[in-house]
């Protein structure tokens, strides 16, 4: 029966491919993402893009109102490594609305967007113990709450050309690199955030801030952002911040984030994604002129400051590539390739660089357009001045998957990880020497 859409299900995957190759879903992965093709009558249960049908959608997208609810949850289990063989499961349900103020006000240009995000589950990393600097099942983190994770008004002008958006938003919704198809965090969502989670806050955490996005010439932009960049946004008690869009408690130490990225994006055939940028972060940092010692905790969270001094300012640079390398038939088939660097104030940062490359090809057999391969491998980083022991060393995780476009609603990732060196350090908090650590996983995505 599948075949009976296979026009549709083509539809479908060259559209968000398209999305993210344009900028379009900035570390709003795969899994925050709704089908962005119509209904079709003539589907049924197993090929319609949406597990309840349409539920009048459509008619609502024409009047203005774009609405979508996705479930992502990762199933993992180490198989070794750590100091104990188990599984577990983490996930989000995704809630997003857009209304286009064109049709609903006459505003040309004019949108506004909001997003609430849930999480739930568990960090595989301390169910089973092993110390890897990053997350081996991405999606948890930042409390498993209901989140505000955007509220934003967007104005284009000047034919698009200039866009101005303000409102509460992640920094990762318009800067660093968007995709997430992987389950190790080495290769998911803004790298900065992923080794500078301490003030990075990436998706679902989101904070006051404004953009500027200038399309200065023909496939390249200019985009500068202003986030306050306050703490007490990762708040999980206080739900008049992580909730509703609060102003956050008063903050001493608190500053501005401020990214600066240039985008080059190549044309079809070969489609492509070029991000060239860097940050600077005006908060006090208590690091006494010493690198490496704001501790790090697995997953990129912020850990207590561990000497005492205070400079003023964090800063670093990334680039980010995303490129298309063959057409092998219509639509988005073909193989894909990303490399992603982030280098970080070597003064402050524990993981102070993470570098991360990966290859997807789209519609792996013939009679199955819309499935998927992909593969990557990449390393974290520990400062060689951080105040711990055997510092310097990497760690290095690499990871393979097949993608299942099992309905036109559901798709299904069967994953494999093999994390070389967890921590980066060779030996854990208690001095034992780390083992590696095999992963396996499924990702699984339900559009309702």
């Amino acid at each position: 029966m599948l075949h009976r859409s296979v026009t549709a299900a083509r539809m479908c995957g060259a559209g968000i491919l398209l999305s993210l190759l344009s900028g379009g879903a900035h570390a709003a992965d795969l899994m925050t993402k709704a089908p962005p093709i119509p209904y079709a009558e003539t589907d049924d249960f197993w090929t319609r893009p949406y597990l309840f049908g349409d539920l009048g959608r459509t008619q609502l997208k024409e009047r203005g109102v774009s609405l979508a609810l996705t479930l992502g949850d990762e199933a993992v289990g180490n198989l070794s490594g750590g100091n104990r063989n188990t599984a577990t499961q983490a996930g989000q349900l995704f809630f997003q609305a857009k209304f286009d103020m064109a049709k609903l006000a006459g505003i040309q240009g004019g949108l506004v967007g909001l997003t609430l995000v849930d999480r739930f589950g568990h960090n595989l990393n301390d169910e089973a113990g092993i110390p890897a600097l990053q997350l081996t099942n991405e999606v948890f983190g930042r409390g498993n709450i209901l989140r505000l994770t955007e509220l934003y008004y967007s104005q284009k002008l000047f034919d698009g050309q200039l866009e101005l958006k303000g409102g509460r938003l992640p920094v990762g919704s318009d800067f660093f690199f968007g995709l997430c198809e992987f389950i190790n965090l080495t290769f998911c969502g803004g790298q900065p955030g992923n080794i500078q989670g301490g003030y990075i806050y990436n998706w679902p955490v989101s904070q006051w801030g404004g953009v500027v996005h200038y399309n200065f010439a023909k496939g390249f932009q200019l985009s500068v952002g202003v986030y306050d960049a306050n703490s007490n946004y990762l708040t999980t008690t206080d739900p008049t911040i992580y909730f509703l869009p609060g102003v956050p408690n008063s903050n001493p130490a608190a500053g501005v984030l401020v990214p600066v990225e240039l985008v080059w994006a190549p044309s079809a055939p070969l489609d492509g994604t070029w991000r060239f940028g860097g940050w600077y972060d005006s908060a006090s940092s208590i690091d006494g002129g010493l690198p490496g010692i704001l501790a790090i905790v697995p997953g990129g969270n912020g850990g207590p400051d561990q000497n005492i001094g205070d400079q003023r300012g964090r800063y670093g640079i990334y680039e980010s590539i995303l490129q298309r390398l063959t057409v092998d038939g219509p639509d988005a088939q073909g193989w894909y390739a990303f490399l992603n660097t982030t280098v970080a104030d070597h003064r402050t940062s524990y993981q102070d660089y993470q570098i991360a490359l990966g290859f997807r090809h789209t519609g792996t057999f013939s009679w199955r357009p819309r499935d998927e391969v992909g593969f990557a491998v990449g390393t974290t980083h520990v400062n060689s001045a951080a105040l711990t022991p055997n510092a310097g060393g990497n760690e290095v995780p690499i990871e393979a998957w097949y993608g299942w476009q099992a309905t036109g609603w559901m798709n299904l990732k069967f994953d494999a990880q093999y994390v070389i060196n967890p921590g980066g350090r060779g030996y854990n908090a208690a001095g034992v020497k780390t083992s590696n650590a095999w992963v396996l996983g499924i990702r699984t995505l339900v559009h309702f």
